[in-house]
């Protein structure tokens, strides 16, 4: 059922537009509205018709069930068919001494095993980070028991290079645990590309400053790769971090 506290249609349609750097102006003329119509819809003022809504979805790539989700996110019986069950997962790493924050949207697909993922890279702010990302992504996720994947790519960002990623990670053989470890591969400003490592979790971490002993590159991850001639994600830090640590705190 729908929960209409819940759905905040004008967020979602404002939110949509501009992660498809579409312009209020332009995405009235692309379904025959003005450009004050659509600030209406985006205001909350005026809610539209069933077939504007399908048009708005047409213009944006994106299902009716995405911009009309159906039940509260913070709701204990809230359940999606993804391998987290939650709608949102947090990613945490390290650019040199900057500390990137990013946040991936999940999707289910009706009808369908795949789960879309919406990914914000680099975001200013937890609660209104579609607005204030530095970049933004768009794929899907697949796993098995022991590996996930989240193949990505940025083919509706303006002015910025065209760039695919992956974020693989292993699956916690425990449901209960709600954090694991993740490498992210991209590229940087240069197009040259690079392997970063993070942690991901169900739920925003407010102490992750306490996490930097696993989320920086370590002497031991350094001797690690010099022996293997490449870069493994550490089985003992999994265990201690999962297993060993103190630090857990959420917000």
């Amino acid at each position: 059922m729908y929960n209409l506290e819940d759905i905040k249609l004008n967020e979602q349609i404002k939110k949509y537009r501009k992660s498809r750097n579409i312009s209020a102006t332009q995405l009235g003329k692309l379904i025959s509205k003005s450009k004050s119509t659509v600030s209406k819809y985006e205001s909350g003022k005026v809610i539209p018709d069933t077939i504007t809504l399908i048009e708005i979805c047409n213009v944006l790539d994106i299902n009716l069930d995405e911009l009309i989700p159906q039940c509260e996110r913070n709701n204990m019986n809230y359940k999606q068919n993804n391998l987290f069950n939650t709608p949102k997962l947090y990613f945490y790493y390290y650019t040199q001494n900057h500390l990137v924050v990013s946040i991936a949207e999940l999707i289910n697909i009706k009808n369908s095993d795949t789960t879309k993922i919406r990914f914000y890279n680099g975001v200013k702010s937890t609660s209104k980070y579609a607005d204030k990302s530095s970049y933004y992504y768009e794929g899907k996720l697949t796993y098995d028991k022991t590996i996930g994947y989240i193949n990505l790519e940025n083919t509706n960002s303006q002015g910025t290079q065209y760039e695919k990623i992956q974020i693989s990670f292993i699956i916690p053989w425990n449901n209960k645990i709600d954090k694991t470890f993740f490498f992210i591969m991209a590229l940087t400003p240069h197009s040259i590309p690079v392997i970063k490592k993070g942690i991901m979790s169900v739920n925003e971490i407010s102490n992750i400053h306490e996490y930097d002993h696993y989320l920086k590159i370590s002497k031991d991850d350094l001797n690690k790769i010099k022996y293997d001639n490449a870069w493994i994600l550490n089985d003992s830090n999994y265990d201690d971090l999962f297993f060993n640590d103190k630090t857990e705190s959420y917000v």
